[in-house]
């Protein structure tokens, strides 16, 4: 799928079963409020219009607390379809990371005296491409059961063998794919590079020749046929930042090349880094729009793993979001584990996004 699908379209509207309506959060938060009101106790815990008492929590430790915190944060942003948000700082973060890796080998092919040419020739030994592809897709995410991802496979090679009985694909892309939009599009998708999509469907792609059709390829999304529109050579200036990154690691070791620049400019370890995007910043230094695009998307990629493993939908309402918290916290599989922990390294955003509340110890 491209990046530009975000998790709302991806995960979401064929999530499970049916997308909730707006209603629900509306009228979701108010019986939660209600629900403490009256004869209820205080809330122990509060996470957004999410409330447990010291009831509902009995025998969880602060640490366990912590950890439904930062569950029903993450649950609230997925069903609202606002992850994006809740990673921007963090894919603002390896979007410089990236600039300062650009800079470390600019500075090394500079000491040794390589130049545009030399770059713009290699590249042309080995170009990047852009990638026109249209494609039919019968959503089944991997989390889906054995039967659901049995069907719509068993979709995608009906549609197949109507395509090679000579159906027109862009016809049979709108008739059939469950793409939201590929009706209008006829399956037809914004122009891709290398990191615009996930691999297989990348490898699927540039695997075809114009106008060839793909087998069936799966993905972390469903089984996708796709068709090869066209394919352009990216133009260099749009691909150097790549190509001086992959030429600078053959010869030489950048970040060793950048620390002696810093230690020539008298950096300390506290100005290091802004010191850098600094100078990143004066040669003008910036991520092209596909390899932006290719950053955000790793942000994209956690957000679904995480999603999946632990139970989040897009447009569950708010006591649907703490209903599946509390089963993630209790789930004993050692993917969910992992993934509680993974999700305790982003707390700073969880906290930014939706603050917890704690009465008691921790609290």
């Amino acid at each position: 799928m491209h990046q530009h699908m975000r998790l709302a379209n991806i995960i979401g509207r064929h999530g499970a079963g049916q997308v909730r309506t707006r209603a629900a959060w509306l009228v979701g938060p108010l019986l939660v409020a209600l629900a403490s009101c009256g004869s209820e106790p205080p809330p122990a815990l509060t996470v957004g219009p999410l409330a447990w008492t010291e009831s509902d929590l009995l025998g969880l430790s602060d640490a366990r607390r912590r950890t439904l915190a930062d569950l029903a944060a993450f649950g609230l942003s997925v069903a609202d379809s606002s992850t994006s948000a809740l990673g921007a700082l963090l894919v603002q973060e390896w979007v410089d990371d990236r600039r300062i890796e650009i800079l470390a080998a600019e500075l090394a092919l500079e000491a040794n005296g390589i130049g545009d040419d030399v770059l713009e020739a290699r590249y042309l030994t080995d170009p990047r491409w852009e990638l026109v592809v249209r494609h039919i897709l019968f959503f089944s995410e991997r989390w889906r059961s054995a039967d659901h991802r049995a069907e719509a496979e068993a979709k995608a090679r009906r549609a197949m063998d109507a395509l090679r009985a000579g159906a027109d694909f862009a016809e049979t892309a709108a008739a059939l794919s469950e793409e939201p939009g590929a009706e209008g599009r006829q399956g037809l998708l914004t122009p891709g590079r290398e990191g615009s999509w996930v691999p297989e469907f990348w490898a699927a792609a540039l695997a075809l020749e114009p106008s060839e059709i793909s087998p069936v390829t799966e993905t972390q999304y469903g089984y996708h046929i796709l068709r090869l529109e066209d394919r352009r050579v990216v133009p260099f200036e749009e691909a150097r930042s790549a190509m001086v990154r992959r030429l600078a690691t053959q010869i030489a070791d950048p970040p060793v090349v950048l620390d002696a620049w810093l230690a020539q400019e008298g950096a300390t370890d506290d100005d290091r880094r802004a010191l850098t995007l600094a100078e990143a910043g004066r040669r003008g230094i910036q991520l092209a729009d596909g390899e932006r695009a290719e950053v955000a998307r790793r942000w994209d990629d956690i957000v679904y793993r995480l999603s999946t493993t632990l139970g989040f939908r897009y447009g569950a309402s708010p006591a649907q979001v703490a209903e599946a918290s509390l089963a993630a916290l209790s789930d004993p599989a050692q993917g969910a584990n992992l993934a509680r922990s993974e999700l305790a390294e982003h707390r700073s955003l969880l906290e930014a996004r939706h603050p917890a509340s704690f009465t008691g110890a921790e609290r």
